[in-house]
């Protein structure tokens, strides 16, 4: 479906656009949720995955049945409290690679890289992102 020449909307444009530069992905270990539309039904899935790599446009996924994430999701950060609109960019050996909708801002990917604790709350990252809650 994605791989097809013609795509179904921005989102599917977004994760194959030739002008995106490959991403400088930054190690991290954080857990978060991928929330998923469920069709024909005005609800969502919703998967524990573990954030790898992130990086200002993308990330690198991680989950036990990582594909049952569709071709577009929402990753969610903390107690629903941080969006990031992903679409499916490749699958390999158990990672899922993923572009987001809008590039985040650099203090924002820098403040989750320090995190060490993957279940920690958002609140350390208060006072360095606009982003933090």
């Amino acid at each position: 479906m994605l791989s097809s020449s013609t795509h179904r909307n921005y989102l599917s444009r977004l994760a194959f656009a030739g002008d995106n530069p490959e991403p400088v992905f930054t190690r991290v270990n954080l857990v978060a949720r991928a929330l998923c539309p469920v069709k024909g039904v005005k609800s969502f899935a919703a998967h524990q995955v573990r954030i790898v790599s992130i990086s200002e446009a993308a990330a690198v996924l991680q989950a036990r049945n990582i594909e049952l994430l569709t071709d577009h999701f929402y990753l969610c950060l903390g107690k629903f409290e941080i969006f990031l609109t992903c679409a499916r960019v490749r699958a390999q050996e158990g990672s899922l690679f993923v572009r987001f909708s809008k590039p985040e801002e650099t203090s924002f990917i820098r403040a989750l890289s320090e995190i060490t604790f993957p279940m920690t709350t958002l609140e350390k990252l208060r006072g360095h992102s606009v982003r933090a809650p």
